[in-house]
């Protein structure tokens, strides 16, 4: 549950990261579809069709750059899945659990500083921090 915890707290920015790499491949998958459109005005003369084997590459790249994108909005689509059971979960817990939770895994602080923060002793802290793990043991299985 704590390693649950601590990738629940890198969920936003992974999310970043992949809509980020979504957005270079749309602009890529568009880059690469307008090459299908664009005439060559050189002066020169040309063939007024893209020879096949230019069409196949890039329609290869086509294709997998749309291969790229499903994936990315699959792992956009699973976080969000990941995120929102665990917000549920952590609405269960009472405040001074949530505090430590989410000072001790959602921010990373050491247990020193979340008992400063929360205004208990470590030791304290640590049988809390117990009693909301098994809490939320509870309300994500469910």
């Amino acid at each position: 549950m704590e390693r649950l915890l601590i990738e629940y707290s890198n969920i936003p920015e992974r999310k970043r990261e992949i809509e980020i790499k979504l957005g270079e491949t749309e602009l890529f998958k568009q880059n690469a579809s307008d090459t299908l459109r664009v005439p060559i005005f050189d002066g020169m003369p040309h063939a007024k069709e893209i020879k096949d084997l230019v069409y196949q590459t890039v329609q290869i790249m086509l294709d997998e750059f749309q291969t790229h994108m499903d994936y990315y909005t699959e792992q956009l689509k699973l976080f969000n899945q990941a995120e929102s059971a665990m917000y549920n979960a952590l609405k269960c817990l009472e405040p001074h659990e949530y505090n430590i939770i989410y000072w001790r895994y959602l921010k990373g602080h050491e247990w020193r500083t979340v008992a400063l923060r929360t205004n208990n002793s470590e030791r304290n802290c640590y049988y809390i921090r117990d009693v909301a793990l098994n809490k939320l043991i509870q309300s994500y299985k469910e």
